[in-house]
């Protein structure tokens, strides 16, 4: 059986505000600001409902014992399975639930041709990591003193001197090339499919 994606949708008072998709085993939801759907309301408990993926690919709610309650198609519930189609409501929001098939992977990508890239410059995620520590340590480390010899105050004397300062456009063209590279790959994606 293929993997289940599953999409949330939620709504407060049947507005929509946010949606979801997640192809993660767990799904965290309540009022604590680090949980994966966020609800910022006095009748969410911080941690209040789990939604966790079963071995046959569904996904299952669970009441992680909140004051309020958590109901699935309007029945309190303390574990259920989802359906697509079904609504978890979590105070006084509903999130209807409803699955994907997570096809990654089952066809092959199309090959780009020749010429898609022609003048574009491609570079692979640690190629473009290398080049920001580059820049980054070189922004840190300030300039490099150099010694300059000189007769001044007699035979020998040195004046210690700053190098040249790096170019200050620097960063920012690095920063305009990374978004182009990005932007670039992007498009490039979405022409091919």
């Amino acid at each position: 059986m293929s993997k289940k994606i599953i999409n949330i949708r939620v709504s407060l008072k049947g507005r929509p505000i946010r949606a979801y998709r997640f192809n993660k085993n767990v799904i965290t939801v309540g009022r604590d600001p680090q949980a994966d759907i966020y609800l910022d309301n006095a009748g969410v408990s911080r941690e209040h409902v789990r939604i966790e993926q079963t071995p046959g690919g569904y996904y299952a709610v669970e009441d992680l014992g909140s004051a309020n309650g958590t109901f699935v198609n309007e029945q309190s519930v303390k574990r259920e399975y989802l359906t697509s189609n079904d609504v978890v409501r979590v105070g006084k929001f509903s999130l209807w639930v409803s699955y994907d098939e997570d096809r990654r992977g089952d066809e092959m990508p199309r090959p780009m041709s020749a010429n898609a890239y022609e003048g574009t410059t491609v570079l692979s995620v640690s190629e473009l990591d290398e080049m920001m520590a580059k820049v980054q340590a070189s922004e840190s480390e300030g300039p490099p003193l150099g010694v300059v010899e000189g007769t001044a105050r007699g035979a020998g004397w040195t004046q210690h001197a700053e190098a040249p300062r790096p170019v200050a456009w620097l960063p920012v063209a690095l920063i305009a090339f990374t978004a182009g590279v990005v932007l670039g790959s992007g498009v490039m994606w979405f022409l091919s499919h």
